[in-house]
C-alpha cells in the first residue's frame, strides 16, 4: 500500500480513458443504448431498454450474436431489466472490438 500511489493513479487515469472512449462511441455509432454516468470502479452498465428485448432476448443477442459476455443486470437484483454490465479494466483494443462487434450486431 505504501507504494502502490503510482500505479493507482495511471489505472485511474487508463480506466477513465476506457469510459471516455466508450461513450463517445456510444454518442455516435450506437445510439440506441445508453451509458450511465459510471460512479467508480471498473465496471460500467449499458443500457439496452430502447431495444425492447427481454432479459432473455438480450443475454442471446449478446452472447451469440455480438460474441459478448455481458454480466445481465437483472441478475443484480430489481431496476436490473434491460442492463449489462461489462468489465472495462481490459486493453484499450479489447474494449474498441467489443464495440464495433455490438455496432456490427445492431446493424
Amino acid at each position: 500500500y505504501e507504494y502502490g500511489r503510482p500505479w493507482l493513479d495511471h489505472m485511474t487515469t487508463y480506466l477513465k480513458g476506457n469510459v471516455d472512449f466508450i461513450s463517445s462511441f456510444i454518442e455516435v455509432e450506437l445510439p440506441d443504448i445508453n451509458l450511465p454516468k459510471p460512479e467508480g470502479s471498473y465496471q460500467i452498465w449499458l443500457d439496452f431498454r430502447k431495444l425492447g428485448l427481454s432479459n432473455e432476448e438480450l443475454a442471446t443477442f449478446l452472447s451469440e450474436k455480438a460474441g459478448l459476455a455481458l454480466n445481465q443486470g437483472y441478475t443484480y437484483g430489481p431496476g436490473g431489466d434491460g442492463f449489462a454490465r461489462m468489465n472495462i479494466a481490459s486493453p484499450r483494443a479489447i474494449i474498441e472490438k467489443a464495440m464495433v462487434q455490438l455496432k456490427m450486431a445492431l446493424s
